[in-house]
């Protein structure tokens, strides 16, 4: 009788044990997993742009439009896409066009200086992975104050860390520090 008693008792617990087991989830070579968070944020993000006064001096300038820093007006048109760690997408999603003049437009209220708001809408993306980012593609075109005009197509990419929240403020921002080697003169 006591056989048959630890007989049950074992039959149970391995019975037990074999229903625990098959409540969890197998991750078979999953890549997103070790870098998957807990919790997904969402990021409520306007687009920044600042023409870096370390460009190189613009070819076949007059000597008013040797910094493009000092521009006149900006036109900044371009897309923004999110991609997952999984490879999946949302996007792109086209950010219109964006005219600037300086002088006029107010520049975005974040720590650098100079820097101004374009596609003036909120882009909302959710994060929930280290390998997620947005892609941003830009055609900005400047008009220099001595009349000339030069166009460059400039991209970057932000995941979770390079996205900034703005002082003061709700939403967050990403800033593209348009530095391009080929600036063309129109």
């Amino acid at each position: 009788m006591k056989i048959l008693n630890l007989l049950q008792k074992a039959f149970f617990l391995l019975s037990i044990l074999v229903l625990t087991g098959s409540c969890f989830e197998v991750v078979e070579n999953d890549t997103c997993y070790k870098t998957k968070w807990p919790m997904p944020k969402t990021f409520e993000i306007k687009l920044a742009v600042h023409i870096s006064s370390s460009n190189p001096q613009l070819s076949g300038a007059s000597p008013g439009s040797q910094k493009p820093e000092d521009f006149e007006k900006i036109q900044v048109s371009g897309t923004i896409q999110k991609f997952e760690c999984n490879d999946d997408t949302e996007g792109p999603v086209s950010l219109g066009n964006t005219y600037l003049t300086k002088g006029v437009d107010y520049p975005a209220p974040i720590n650098i200086p100079a820097s101004y708001w374009f596609g003036h809408v909120v882009y909302v993306y959710e994060f929930d992975n280290d390998e997620d980012y947005v892609e941003i593609k830009l055609n900005v075109k400047i008009s220099m104050p001595d009349g000339s005009s030069y166009v460059c197509s400039f991209a970057d990419t932000f995941d979770s860390e390079d996205i900034k929240l703005v002082p003061t403020e709700l939403y967050y921002y990403a800033l593209l520090d348009v530095y391009a080697d080929l600036w063309v003169k129109v």
